[in-house]
């Protein structure tokens, strides 16, 4: 677990990631799909400005032959800024909501379909079928989910 902490208070304020998988440990197994293709992101505090520590991280996804998906990202990025962070700006595609897919519809597809190697996506709470779902999407394209949330 990897979290970055104020000093000036005792909120914490900053970045949480942790693995999925520890979070069902000691659940049953026969409930829980292999959540090994999922790692979820937690970003405390309202700023944006957190996301610049995981650059580097996301730079990295984006050299594959297969694509990068960001789905839903709550605010775009400037591609000088990306492309400064070393992201390959020709693996990336940018799925958004619209009236007929939503956040979900759109990572799962992107995950099952196998043209992704990993897909970014901003959810709020997930509940433990959407999680299994993701995780079998993701299973089946040969994919990474990257789930980013804010609390």
């Amino acid at each position: 677990m990897w979290q970055q902490e104020q000093q000036t208070d005792n909120s914490i304020d900053g970045i949480l990631a942790e693995h999925q998988l520890d979070l069902w440990a000691q659940e049953d197994q026969a409930h829980v799909q292999n959540l090994s293709h999922i790692t979820e992101i937690i970003m405390r505090g309202e700023s944006w400005n957190n996301v610049q520590m995981l650059l580097p991280l996301l730079a990295q996804l984006s050299h594959d032959q297969r694509w990068l998906a960001w789905v839903a990202p709550p605010k775009l990025l400037p591609k000088a800024q990306l492309k400064a962070a070393g992201f390959d700006l020709n693996k990336i595609i940018l799925l958004k909501p619209d009236a007929q897919h939503d956040t979900m519809s759109l990572a799962h597809q992107a995950l099952k379909s196998g043209t992704c190697h990993a897909v970014i996506s901003w959810f709020g709470a997930l509940a433990d079928d959407q999680l299994n779902d993701l995780a079998q999407a993701a299973e089946l394209g040969n994919s990474r989910a990257f789930l980013i949330r804010h609390q």
